[in-house]
C-alpha cells in the first residue's frame, strides 16, 4: 500500500501538472465527490471502467438524472467522461493503453469535463513501470477475462501481437492537463479496478482480481454473444 508520504507526493505532482485532485480515504467518500461533479441531465461517456462499476456510481447517477448509454452504445452528446486510468506516476503523469481509443481520446480532447476515479493501486514510480504493469498485468488479465483470443490471454504477457482482438493499440501519456478540458482526478486510498504489482502480498492481488472479475461478469452478461 502506498504510504501517506507517497500519496502526498503524487497529489502534489498532479496538481503541479495542472490537474485538479480530490483525495479521499474511502471509495464510499469518492461516490459523493463524483456525484457533486456531474450535473443532472448530463450525458455520460463511460468508455469502460471497472473502478466506476465497483463503487456503484452508475445507479446513483441515474437517480440524479444523468443519461448513461448502454455498454457499446455511442451517445450523440458527450458532456462528461467518467473513467479511470491504467497508471499514475509519482511525478504526476497519466499513462494509458487503449484498444479503440475512445477512452484516451476523450481524456485528451473533445469532452469538456473529465473525471478519473483512481484507486491507490494505480500508483507507479514512472512511465516505464506503468508500461510494464500494463503489458504484464493489466492487458493479459483483462483479455483473458473478456474471453478474447489474443496471445496475452494465453501466455499472460504481451507479445506485441497482430490479433484482430488486440486491446492495446493506442498509448497515451498525459504529461500535463489538456488545456481545454475541465479535468478532475478523484484519488482513493483503497484499491479500485485492475492493476497490481506482482510483488504485493497474494491476498491483496487476489482481492483485486476477484472484485474485478465480479464486475466484468456483470458487464458480459449484458452483451450479445460473441461469434
Amino acid at each position: 500500500m502506498a504510504t501517506r508520504n507517497e500519496v502526498e507526493k503524487v497529489v502534489a505532482a498532479l496538481e503541479g501538472n495542472n490537474f485538479r485532485v480530490r483525495y479521499v480515504e474511502k471509495a464510499a467518500d469518492a461516490v459523493s465527490v463524483v456525484l457533486d461533479l456531474i450535473p443532472g441531465g448530463a450525458t455520460l461517456e463511460r468508455a469502460g471502467s471497472t473502478s466506476v462499476l465497483q463503487v456503484g456510481l452508475l445507479d446513483k447517477l441515474k437517480e440524479k438524472g444523468v443519461e448513461i448509454p448502454k455498454p457499446g452504445e455511442i451517445p450523440g452528446r458527450k458532456d462528461v467522461l467518467l473513467v479511470s486510468t491504467n497508471a499514475v506516476t509519482m511525478d504526476g503523469k497519466l499513462v494509458n493503453l487503449d484498444g479503440m481509443g475512445n477512452r484516451v481520446a476523450g481524456m485528451a480532447h473533445g469532452i469538456g469535463k473529465v473525471i478519473l476515479l483512481v484507486g491507490i493501486n494505480k500508483i507507479v514510480s514512472d512511465v516505464s513501470e506503468a508500461m510494464e504493469r500494463v503489458q504484464k498485468v493489466i492487458a493479459p488479465f483483462h483479455a483473458k477475462n473478456l474471453g478474447l483470443k489474443t496471445p496475452c490471454a494465453s501466455t499472460g504477457e504481451c507479445t506485441d501481437c497482430d490479433s484482430p482482438m488486440r486491446i492495446c493499440n493506442i498509448m497515451t501519456v498525459l504529461h500535463k492537463k489538456p488545456p481545454m478540458t475541465d479535468f478532475t482526478i478523484v484519488l482513493v486510498g483503497e484499491d479500485l479496478g485492475l492493476g497490481w504489482d506482482p510483488a504485493w502480498p497474494r491476498e491483496r492481488i487476489e482481492r483485486i482480481q476477484t472484485t474485478y472479475q465480479t464486475e466484468i461478469r456483470k458487464v458480459l452478461a449484458t452483451l450479445p454473444p460473441r461469434d
